[in-house]
């Protein structure tokens, strides 16, 4: 069992791992988008960041056993939930490929994207981080990581959806407006 708990922790490590390393070529081909758009996404970004390190260092600190009875229950779960949050970041990078950006910009010639996983949130590339990391929490019997990702990954991953919504609003206004208002932020409408 002890091998199988293991496996299925480094299972959803490599998950969480896998959107990082993969290289999906984003905007760089194109002009610098406004000085101003750079800025005012930054400070976000660097927000989830640090909420991504401290989740990091909350998760190598204080890991579960590898023997109790939750043992592989929480590894099966979470590897199942960390593989989930990792193929959707992967589709949803793919969907927006050439818009793709670390910060948040918009460019009318890649234009609004609303197909794949967009369809039914704005941000699925925040759902599936949270995602992968409640699946490392998860998967590692770890509460004090999964208290960090829904206190400090979650909130900042909304504060960057609402810097990046501002600027769609201010590139692509009443088109945005409207997907906005049949589409969900991050968490999907239950049918």
């Amino acid at each position: 069992m002890v091998t199988i708990v293991l496996v299925l922790r480094t299972v959803a490590v490599l998950c969480f791992a896998t959107p990082l390393l993969l290289r999906i070529h984003g905007r760089r081909d194109r002009p610098d988008p406004d000085r101003r758009q750079r800025a005012a996404g930054r400070a976000p970004v660097a927000a989830n960041f640090a909420a991504f390190v401290a989740f990091l260092l909350t998760l190598g600190g204080f890991s579960g056993s590898i023997t109790g009875a939750l043992a592989l229950p929480l590894a099966t779960a979470g590897g199942l939930l960390a593989g989930g949050g990792a193929v959707l970041v992967l589709r949803s990078r793919a969907a927006l490929g050439a818009a793709w950006s670390l910060v948040p910009v918009a460019d009318p010639v890649t234009g609004l994207i609303v197909a794949g996983p967009y369809r039914l949130v704005r941000h699925p590339i925040y759902l599936g981080l949270a995602l992968l990391a409640m699946g490392n929490a998860t998967a590692f019997g770890n509460g004090p990581a999964a208290l960090v990702v829904l206190c400090a990954v979650v909130p900042t991953f909304v504060w960057r959806a609402r810097a990046e919504e501002a600027v769609l609003r201010g590139t692509f206004g009443g088109r945005y407006a409207e997907y906005q208002a049949r589409t969900p932020m991050i968490i999907p409408r239950l049918p």
